[in-house]
């Protein structure tokens, strides 16, 4: 797994109107919920896989739209916000 990874479930991630911070060093991203910032959760390259920081699994590369699908519904997030950034 490589940084264009990450990004692209950043991506995904924003578009569902989460609020992201990427760490490309760690291999790590930081999403919160905006309507609820102790809604929060940081995820792990790991590998092929990404996993949150309790170690819970949540995608593997090359699937990083059901990923973020997973995330936002972590998150309490159905589908988009509707906010832009």
């Amino acid at each position: 797994m490589d940084t264009n990874d990450l990004e692209q479930l950043s991506s995904y991630l924003k578009n569902r109107g989460l609020l992201i911070k990427v760490n490309e060093s760690a291999m790590r991203i930081t999403v919160t919920n905006p309507l609820n910032s102790r809604l929060s959760e940081e995820i792990l390259a790991i590998g092929d896989r990404y996993v949150t920081g309790f170690d819970y699994e949540v995608g593997v590369q090359g699937a990083e739209q059901e990923c973020a699908d997973r995330i936002s519904r972590i998150l309490a997030v159905n589908g988009n916000l509707g906010l832009t950034r």
